[in-house]
């Protein structure tokens, strides 16, 4: 990257029209203010853990487990040499497109603000993230791959021996502050892929602008 993205000053849709889709694809991102060396991008990672990094994280849990509405939903930063992007995806059933995202805002929302990553949450990843550090090494394409990393990102060589420690000094508060430091949920880009017809106007009901475009 030779330059960063400008954030926009506030959310929008992006519907790309698909006829008769039977589900909807929706890709939410922004960029954060953060930089791919930034000692806070472990506690961001982690923090999203809590919220859409793995199956347990409350965007996954609440709309395939509680709602039944996507099959799976994940999200997380996307770590560049010039730029640290978040991004939220879903599959979401087509008639529950606009409740899908409208759960999906509110979840983010709340992360950020009133409902931060709970002692359970913050124990459960910190052990997760530990415990499978050993199993990323396990070949020498996995080792060369993390070396070219920390040369990518001008960290130090032996940054990956410290994460064990870093992960072990992370509190609830450390990893609330990178969140809500990178991550402004009135700013993300929304696009939805799907039956325009039937999409848009479950979208309007969230009061975002909406630009419809037709899939290629």
């Amino acid at each position: 990257f030779s330059a960063v993205a400008t954030p926009p000053e506030a959310s929008r849709i992006v519907l790309v029209n698909r006829p008769n889709s039977p589900q909807s694809f929706i890709l939410g991102g922004e960029v954060t203010p953060f930089s791919a060396n930034d000692d806070a991008i472990v506690d961001l990672t982690n923090a999203n853990n809590a919220l859409g990094g793995n199956f347990l994280a409350r965007l996954n849990m609440n709309l395939r487990e509680t709602k039944g509405w996507s099959y799976g939903v994940r999200g997380g930063p996307s770590i560049n040499e010039g730029a640290v992007a978040y991004f939220v995806q879903a599959p979401v059933q087509a008639d529950r497109t606009g409740d899908a995202l409208a759960e999906i805002i509110k979840e983010v929302g709340e992360f950020v603000t009133t409902r931060g990553v709970t002692d359970e949450e913050l124990t459960r990843n910190v052990n997760n993230e530990i415990r499978q550090l050993p199993g990323q090494f396990e070949t020498s394409g996995a080792v060369l791959g993390a070396m070219q990393r920390n040369v990518l990102f001008d960290r130090d060589m032996d940054y990956y021996e410290k994460l064990a420690d870093t992960y072990r000094a992370q509190t609830a508060k450390s990893l609330d502050d990178a969140a809500r430091a990178a991550i402004s949920a009135d700013r993300f880009v929304w696009v939805v892929v799907g039956d325009a017809e039937q999409v848009r106007p479950q979208l309007e009901q969230l009061g975002l602008p909406i630009e419809t475009i037709e899939a290629q």
